[in-house]
Formats: structure tokens, C-alpha cells, sequence
């Protein structure tokens, strides 16, 4: 039998270790600078918008018929994670780990690929926990928690969608003030589709160093092909049949 459990736990693991460091760099903030959430708009905005930055945008999503999407880590130019998801009709979509595996759910029916979608198992990968590997975690955990630190720059077209843009402000510095002597410099952005109000595309992360030593830490994503009638997620061909009992008998 083709015990596809250990892969599927050590990515979604991965995903949820990386919400909680994630969670960890909350911001200690609950006030509002100027121009933010909770605070008269300034300057002039988009036409439909505030300055503000609305907490929950990311449900949008749910109401397009389908998209794709991509999320990296770091500096790295090659997604982590990417996917298709398919809202019209049955609730479906299909998560691509770039190294070995993959998932693909239609409805309650699921399927695992451990070799790159060469062949598949179908078992019972919960899909509470691969929504970790998708967009609703990581955004909200980076933006929404910190909604108020972001206010309005302007209109920009993003991955082919007329988008609203937001900077984070200042006081996203303090997230990771205090860390041993290590000087930080914090920077995140985000487009917000104008009709529909969902996440285009973001990022949010920070640049660091000690005497001799430099990193960068961040997550950034992608929603692109919004409404593509080539989106699609079929179910594998190439299933492998585990034997029963009575078989192997």
C-alpha cells in the first residue's frame, strides 16, 4: 500500500512552522498612525477606497470563478508553493510543491503525488491544513493582522489587473526592533484588485544585520490568470490501485 502521509505532513508542517514564525513578528502595535485604519483618510485616494487598508480582502478570492496563484519565501526566485484554484462549480484546486509533491482536491475526492505527478494515491489529505499552503494564512498573518500599517500610494496595474496599491508605514519597523544588536529595515507592499477587491499580489519582509553578517527574510505572492477559461483541475489518470486483504490472500 502507498502510504502518502509522511510527505503531505512534512510539507504542510513546513507551511504551518511558517505561520507560526510568522505569528511570532506580530506587530506589538495597536495604534494608528496617521493616514491608516481608525484615522481620517489623508491626501487624495482612489475613487471607491479609503486610505485604509481593509482587513478580510483576501475572501475576495473566493468569489472569482478561478485563479492562480504563487507564494515564495526569501529572496528565492522560484515559487515554494504555486497552485490553481477553481471555484465555479465544484470547489476544486491543485498545490505544487517544486521539488516532489503535489496535491489535487475536487470536491471531497483527493489525490497525492510524491514524484512530481507521475503517479498518484488517492488518501485523505485534510483540507483544512492545505490551506496553509495556500494564500489565506500567510495573508493574514502578514497583512490583515497589520491592516493598519498600510495606507494608499496610488493606482498600478499588477499582473495585468488594475490594482490600488499600499506601502506599509513606518511603524512596521518595530517588528523586528530589539533583536540582539541587529539593525532591520522593514518593507511591504500590496495590490488590491480595484473590481472585485481581492489580493493581487504582495510582499512583506526585511533586510538585516550584525558586525559581519547579512540576510534577508520575506514572503511574497502572486495571483495571476484571474477568470482564465484554461484554468482547470482534473482528476490524475495514472491512480495506483493498492491492494486489499482479499488480494493479497
Amino acid at each position: 500500500m502507498v502510504d502518502c502521509r509522511s510527505p503531505i505532513r512534512s510539507l504542510v508542517a513546513v507551511g504551518l512552522a511558517f505561520a507560526l514564525v510568522s505569528a511570532a513578528c506580530a506587530s506589538p502595535s495597536t495604534s494608528n498612525p496617521p493616514g491608516t485604519a481608525g484615522s481620517s483618510p489623508t491626501g487624495s485616494s482612489p475613487a471607491g477606497s479609503t486610505d485604509s487598508l481593509a482587513q478580510g480582502l483576501s475572501a475576495g478570492l473566493d468569489k472569482l470563478d478561478s485563479y492562480q496563484f504563487s507564494w515564495t519565501l526569501s529572496a528565492s526566485s522560484v515559487p515554494w508553493v504555486s497552485g490553481t484554484v477553481v471555484n465555479k462549480g465544484t470547489k476544486s484546486y491543485r498545490i505544487n510543491d517544486p521539488s516532489t509533491v503535489q496535491f489535487i482536491v475536487i470536491g471531497d475526492k483527493a489525490w497525492t503525488s510524491i514524484d512530481k505527478g507521475k503517479t498518484w494515491a488517492t488518501g485523505d489529505v485534510p483540507s483544512d491544513d492545505l490551506t496553509n499552503l495556500m494564500l489565506d494564512t500567510g495573508y493574514a498573518t502578514w497583512f490583515d493582522k497589520n491592516a493598519a500599517s498600510f495606507k494608499i500610494v496610488g493606482e498600478e496595474s499588477k499582473n495585468g489587473v488594475q490594482c490600488i496599491r499600499y506601502t506599509g508605514d513606518s511603524s512596521l519597523s518595530g517588528l523586528y526592533a530589539g533583536t540582539g544588536g541587529a539593525s532591520s529595515q522593514f518593507t511591504a507592499d500590496l495590490w488590491i484588485a480595484e473590481d472585485g477587491r481581492y489580493p493581487v499580489s504582495g510582499s512583506f519582509g526585511y533586510s538585516g544585520s550584525v558586525p559581519g553578517t547579512s540576510g534577508t527574510f520575506g514572503y511574497s505572492f502572486d495571483v495571476t490568470h484571474v477568470n482564465d477559461s484554461a484554468n482547470s483541475v482534473a482528476a490524475p489518470a495514472n491512480v495506483l490501485v493498492e491492494p486489499t486483504d482479499a488480494a493479497s490472500t
